[in-house]
């Protein structure tokens, strides 16, 4: 099992902010291929740097890879919490509006956010929660109106599902 399977990706941080002790744990978890031990340094992560979205990510993301979606889903509304306040603004996506926060930015708690946001939506079509997920893409795509992020393939594998309903 390689980093590609845990993680799907070859960087182990999102932020141009990453503390260098969290950079380097999240590096070094990318680094193992026991799953057990990725995850026990991830937790770890997030124990020192609770307050850091990439800690909440990094889980996120282990916990997506290995189809454990009801944690995933856990950590992904604790990455948007953080992400939420390292940027000021309100952590319910129901409630912000294109102008709630500069969401063109490319760095910073804004696109770690709808990051986060997009993956929450992934998560809930994984989870077969294909209403809640759709919810969750639109609001993705309300905020970032040119699909910087990608959420619009998955919005509409949602729709697939839903055009029936």
């Amino acid at each position: 099992m390689g980093e590609l399977l845990l993680w799907g990706t070859t960087r182990a941080f999102f932020s141009d902010r990453t503390p260098t002790g969290l950079r380097y744990l999240l590096s070094a978890a990318q680094s193992l291929e026991h799953p057990a031990a990725v995850e026990a340094l991830l937790l770890e992560a997030l124990r020192r740097w609770a307050e850091e979205p990439d800690a909440h990510i990094g889980l996120y993301k282990f916990y997506f890879f290995h189809a454990r979606y009801r944690e995933a889903e856990v950590a992904v509304w604790r990455a948007l919490r953080s992400a939420a306040a390292s940027a000021g603004f309100n952590r319910n996506y129901r409630r912000l509006r294109p102008d709630s926060a500069d969401w063109q930015r490319r760095a910073g708690g804004e696109r770690l956010y709808l990051f986060s946001l997009k993956a929450l939506g992934v998560i809930r079509l994984r989870r077969g929660r294909v209403r809640d997920a759709r919810r969750v893409l639109e609001q993705l795509l309300a905020l970032d109106p040119f699909d910087e992020i990608g959420g619009g393939a998955f919005l509409q594998i949602a729709r697939s599902f839903t055009e029936d309903d």
